[in-house]
């Protein structure tokens, strides 16, 4: 079982934590002392294998769930069954999200509303969930993954980049209306992080710019200070600060976790 860590007893849900970032803040809530751990994808296997891997390293209770964050009606189901089985919630990340690269003037519409879709709109109704089941509580921590691309625009990029400048303004927004609530809300944005979603664009640019994925990989640790790509769980333990009471007077924060992009 779990020993004492700074989530001790505590409900946590993490969408899009079926792999990458998600599946590693989900990794590191157990191994800090959550009672439960929700794990959230719209992947059921995916759901289910990363919940029984992370019970199997930790001992914690972990419990996946299929769910679609952009369907607001399984959402809203989703949390009153969490409510109603665990008693509580306590963090909830909203961290679900896609990635479409192309040139602005070659982006397709749909590709444009699914990406803001899931990554804005889902986030608001993950967040606005939480949010009406923490308020009674008058406690709770919501956190959102945003991106340094929510802070800063980059080629190729615009769906994403606009959807995570929007979770940055949400967050604040909410921060500033469940602060009397004792409800924290903060975004952390990764810069490189080695997942699935980084080989992805490697793939992606390296179509548009018809450069090698080993050449557009080198140009993006080129950019980092610290010349390498995080880890997803450097980018978890940010996580874990925001969730936990290390971090009880921070709120309406964007707090970029990119090994010194923006000042190199």
């Amino acid at each position: 079982m779990t020993g004492s860590g700074l989530l001790e007893g505590r409900v946590t849900v993490v969408t899009g934590a079926g792999r990458g970032i998600g599946a590693a803040i989900a990794g590191r809530f157990a191994a800090q002392g959550a009672s439960v751990v929700v794990v959230v994808d719209v992947d059921e296997k995916l759901a289910r294998d990363t919940s029984e891997a992370i019970a199997a390293q930790t001992g914690a209770v972990v419990v996946p769930e299929q769910l679609d964050v952009t369907n607001e009606s399984s959402v809203e189901t989703a949390a009153d069954t969490w409510i109603d089985r665990f008693g509580r919630l306590d963090c909830v990340v909203a961290n679900a999200g896609i990635l479409h690269l192309a040139d602005v003037v070659d982006f397709p519409l749909d590709s444009w509303r699914r990406v803001l879709d899931v990554n804005l709109t889902g986030a608001f109704i993950t967040a606005r969930a939480a949010a009406r089941r923490m308020i009674g509580a008058n406690r709770g921590s919501i956190v959102f993954t945003s991106s340094l691309f929510g802070v800063r625009g980059g080629r190729e990029n615009a769906a994403y980049s606009a959807s995570k400048f929007g979770v940055v303004g949400l967050a604040q927004c909410l921060a500033a209306e469940l602060a009397a609530a004792n409800i924290r809300v903060n975004s952390v944005c990764p810069g490189q992080v080695a997942t699935d979603m980084i080989d992805k664009l490697l793939v992606d640019r390296a179509a548009l710019t018809g450069q090698s994925q080993d050449q557009v990989l080198a140009n993006l640790v080129a950019h980092v200070p610290m010349a390498r790509m995080a880890t997803v769980d450097e980018i978890a333990d940010v996580f874990v600060f925001l969730a936990s009471d290390l971090s009880s007077y921070v709120t309406g924060q964007a707090l970029v976790v990119d090994g010194g992009w923006q000042v190199g």
